[in-house]
């Protein structure tokens, strides 16, 4: 790549970085809610991964495989947790860093 090239692609960038830059108060709540749905789904994936490695019952079919395989079950469940809003830590975050309404 040579400097022109570059300065071309770094103008590209910083031009689609100002569209985005001009959100609505709605696209930015909108953004807000979906962090921190994804926020609230990785605490609860990361509470079940410490919960399977408490190990209580080791089973007999012990093996990478399955460790594989739980921590994708793992992560789609709490990704199905959040979006059912079981825990409200996402309902929190929002409260929390939305937008204050002045009355």
């Amino acid at each position: 790549m040579n400097v022109n090239s570059i300065n071309k692609f770094k103008e590209t960038i910083d031009s689609n970085f100002s569209q985005k830059k001009i959100n609505t108060k709605e696209s930015k709540n909108q953004t807000l809610e979906d962090v921190a749905k994804d926020f609230e789904s990785l605490f609860v994936y990361q509470m079940m991964k410490s919960s399977r490695k408490a190990k209580l019952a080791e089973g007999v079919l012990s093996n990478s495989a399955n460790d594989t395989y739980f921590s994708l079950l793992d992560q789609e469940y709490s990704k199905i947790i959040s979006k059912n809003q079981s825990f409200g830590i996402a309902e929190a975050l929002v409260r929390q860093f939305g937008e204050k309404k002045v009355k």
